[in-house]
């Protein structure tokens, strides 16, 4: 987790950063760009990579995970989704997310005449069990990435001392049926509904499209928005993230990043990450004549402390209350925050 004494992270464009090839496998090479590990190094919660697919190659065998959430949303080319029995063909501003424990192999096959580039968007659980379908293989992180047969399947009591007479046999486990798994489809941006940030303040405005609670609801673990400020003004009040790491790709536009007491000019392509516990504010104005998107993702941790620092107001969602935002600047000897004033509307917090 970052600290007081850690420089914030700094935006990085994509367009500077060199392809990775993983090609060992001919069916399975594609190239990529690792954003967040680029802009952070390895000590991050969510990755965000830019891959491109050939025509002819697949990103990887059919897989589900069982804790790690995973997204796709497609920046320019056509391919087709595979997700269980279905196939989705995917094209410019498609999105899709594949809900970690949705147990439907999913895999992304290049099928037209020209390469599909898109943002991959995962989770980072040093105790990820991840299944391949079509081999009916596991795959074990935290046994150092161990993959074993699941048709190799033992009884709980297989090759134990059990204490049993001879030929007696341990009592039959419980067989838990499946449930019949019904996956996400893919969703286009373009029929997700703009939502109004803040309306009618001089210094914010804009709109956003939430793509993740548009295509599988609310029980995600991170949020992927399309955000578009109106020019010359911000969403979101100047923030930072206790619990929760956050990302930012531009897509479209000129945007300024405000981190801290710094200005950093973004346009598309740029990214930045903010980790989870880094102590310095940021927001982003429109500080183009036009349109800008800017595709956000961020965790979404039920116990979050999001602090406004210029405001000096704290929001605790561990409070499961509407009106839990505090003021930080009063509270006697023992520093016991007293809620801020509550006349006025409590100030939009950034959809996650």
């Amino acid at each position: 987790m970052a600290n007081e004494t850690t420089a914030p992270a700094k935006p990085i464009s994509s367009n500077d950063l060199p392809w990775e090839e993983w090609s060992d496998i001919p069916r399975f090479s594609v190239r990529y760009k690792h954003l967040t590990r680029a802009a952070v190094g390895t000590d991050y919660h969510v990755g965000v990579i830019i891959e491109e697919l050939e025509p002819g190659r697949q990103s990887a065998p059919a897989h589900y995970h069982m804790l790690e959430e995973e997204h796709v949303y497609i920046l320019d080319g056509t391919v087709t989704a595979r997700i269980g029995a279905e196939r989705y063909e995917m094209k410019a501003g498609d999105y899709v997310c594949f809900p970690a424990g949705q147990k439907a192999g999913h895999c992304l096959v290049n099928t037209g005449d020209a390469p599909c580039r898109y943002v991959i968007v995962g989770e980072k659980n040093p105790n990820e069990v991840a299944v391949y379908t079509d081999t009916r293989k596991v795959s074990i992180r935290a046994l150092g990435r161990t993959i074993l047969d699941l048709a190799a399947t033992r009884g709980y009591w297989d090759g134990e001392e059990t204490g049993l007479p001879p030929g007696v046999a341990p009592p039959a486990e419980p067989v838990t049926p499946e449930t019949p798994v019904v996956p996400k489809p893919p969703i286009s941006e373009a029929a997700v509904e703009w939502r109004d940030g803040v309306p009618g303040r001089e210094r914010f405005g804009g709109r956003f499209k939430h793509l993740t609670r548009a295509a599988v609801g609310d029980g995600y673990h991170v949020g992927v928005v399309i955000e578009s400020p109106a020019p010359g003004k911000r969403l979101w009040p100047t923030h930072y993230h206790m619990l929760e790491e956050e990302h930012a790709l531009v897509l479209e536009g000129r945007v300024t990043l405000i981190l801290g007491d710094e200005r950093h000019e973004m346009t598309a392509g740029d990214y930045v990450c903010f980790p989870a516990g880094q102590t310095v504010g940021h927001s982003f104005v429109n500080s183009g004549p036009g349109p800008c998107r800017t595709l956000m993702i961020g965790e979404r941790n039920p116990n979050e402390v999001c602090v406004y620092p210029d405001s000096n107001k704290m929001a605790v969602d561990a409070l499961r209350r509407r009106d839990g935002i505090f003021d930080m600047s009063g509270g006697g000897a023992t520093g016991t925050a007293r809620r801020a004033d509550p006349s006025p509307p409590p100030p939009a917090q950034p959809p996650k």
